[in-house]
């Protein structure tokens, strides 16, 4: 898993290879993510952190992806990649 994205009542979850739309919330993926590997970024984007190429202060890139992030969690992340 690279990301996983919030769509309405579905979650899209992006692979290397395939995506797949599952009925499901992000609460739900966020709870069985929650080890170490997995961190939400954003309301609507949780992130696998080993798949994380760059940030800056408003987006992580994944695979040329920019995903956006929100403010209030930076510091979850900086803790997270240990910056």
């Amino acid at each position: 898993i690279n990301w996983i994205q919030a769509l309405g009542d579905y979650v899209k979850i992006i692979c290397e290879d395939h995506t797949f739309v599952v009925l499901s919330t992000m609460k739900v993926f966020e709870e069985k993510l929650s080890d170490a590997s997995f961190l939400r970024i954003h309301k609507s984007y949780i992130v696998n952190l080993k798949k994380i190429e760059h940030f800056t202060t408003k987006n992580v890139t994944i695979k040329t992806h920019n995903i956006p992030l929100s403010r209030t969690k930076k510091s979850l992340l900086h803790a997270a990649l240990k910056v």
